[in-house]
């Protein structure tokens, strides 16, 4: 018997196209962890000045009835950190048949996909800075501890970096079997860490529900699969810091954004260039105002 199917009557045969799946990096973690500082016009460099901080031993205590009694002069010590905006780019050529034949809106997915590795690559340039960190916490060969993320505050409160701090993790960091995870689960400390919030904290219900704590002892944690590893892959070395450890210079395209997306037209070759580009430096500016935070992740 003759049936007319899919197979025979295919000259008509439609296609629905869902909502594209664009893949992202987990990008722009690091902006608001740092001190950001915009190019004014007419300008590429920018210049933070630091101060040093004075001892209290240089303020003079005067005797009762000898208020007149003036100690030495005080001599204020600063430092520049000069930074010189530079371009950070990529880009992309969409034909015009291309665009034409998607449905999906080609040109505007590929204008974000470009920004979005922009703004990776920006994450990618602060993670590269906390491994000239002076201080360091944590080991190569055990996850991360509580005690390590104490011990890093310790050192921050010792030495009057200003808060609030962050805290940007790789995320098996944060997750997984060597992760600070194993210190908020319900489970025995393994891997090295000591269990500090198991058994039914705050905290460790906060994780348990939500999947993620954003804060802990006022640190604003975040992760970012940017941050570089040790001596290879199975180590990672994030940071904890205020933000005036690293200073950035940028171009601002407004409100506080540093990526600007442009298209140029191609006509001889039949297509549209689209550049993605960010303008930006960054560098140390308080050495002791962050911590690396080194540890095992598998």
């Amino acid at each position: 018997m003759a049936v007319t199917d899919v197979g025979v009557a295919a000259g008509g045969l439609g296609k629905t196209v869902a909502a594209a799946i664009v893949q992202f990096n987990k990008a722009a973690v690091t902006p608001r962890t740092i001190t950001m500082v915009p190019a004014a016009a007419g300008t590429n460099t920018v210049q933070i000045p630091v101060y040093a901080k004075m001892a209290a031993s240089a303020v003079t205590n005067s005797a009762s009835g000898a208020e007149e009694t003036t100690g030495s002069a005080a001599s204020i010590t600063t430092a520049a950190v000069s930074l010189e905006v530079l371009r950070n780019n990529v880009y992309a050529q969409v034909t015009d048949l291309a665009a034409h034949g998607n449905s999906d809106a080609l040109m505007v997915n590929a204008g974000r996909v470009l920004g979005n590795a922009v703004a990776a690559e920006f994450d990618n340039h602060v993670c590269a800075l906390f491994d000239a960190f002076a201080t360091s916490k944590g080991t190569s060969t055990e996850g991360l501890r509580w005690l390590d993320v104490m011990d890093a505050v310790a050192s921050l409160e010792a030495n009057d970096a200003p808060r609030p701090y962050s805290a940007v993790l790789h995320p098996q960091q944060m997750y997984g079997s060597f992760g600070l995870s194993n210190e908020l689960g319900q489970v025995a400390a393994v891997n090295g860490s000591n269990g500090a919030f198991a058994g039914g904290s705050s905290a460790s219900e906060q994780f348990m529900q939500a999947g993620f704590v954003t804060s802990l002892a006022g640190i604003n944690f975040y992760t970012s699969p940017q941050v570089a590893d040790g001596s290879d892959g199975t180590e990672k070395k994030g940071a904890i810091y205020a933000n005036t450890a690293l200073g950035c210079g940028y171009i601002d395209f407004g409100g506080g954004n540093f990526i600007q997306i442009e298209t140029q037209r191609q006509a001889a070759e039949a297509g549209t260039d689209i550049v993605a580009n960010g303008y930006w430096e960054i560098a140390e500016t308080v050495d002791l105002h962050g911590v690396e935070i080194f540890t095992e992740i598998a």
